[in-house]
């Protein structure tokens, strides 16, 4: 969501998208393909390939916008 928001140049939601997934993280920092928006836990598989790629790809992104350092 948050590369979809970056392309739409909505640079605050996809902000907020990252925070989401950094703030849902693991205590070791792996992200969970789906979280409970409640308790910010992990509801599903934890350590999938795919969605730590595009963590990393969304935050080169933002990054080189300058939105984070």
């Amino acid at each position: 969501m948050a590369l979809y928001y970056i392309k739409s140049k909505e640079y605050k939601e996809a902000k907020e998208c990252f925070d989401f997934a950094v703030a849902s993280s693991t205590e070791h920092g792996f992200l969970a393909e789906q979280v409970e928006n409640d308790t910010m836990k992990s509801a599903w598989v934890i350590g999938l390939g795919w969605s730590h790629a595009m963590f990393i790809i969304v935050l080169e992104k933002l990054i080189k916008l300058g939105i984070i350092e």
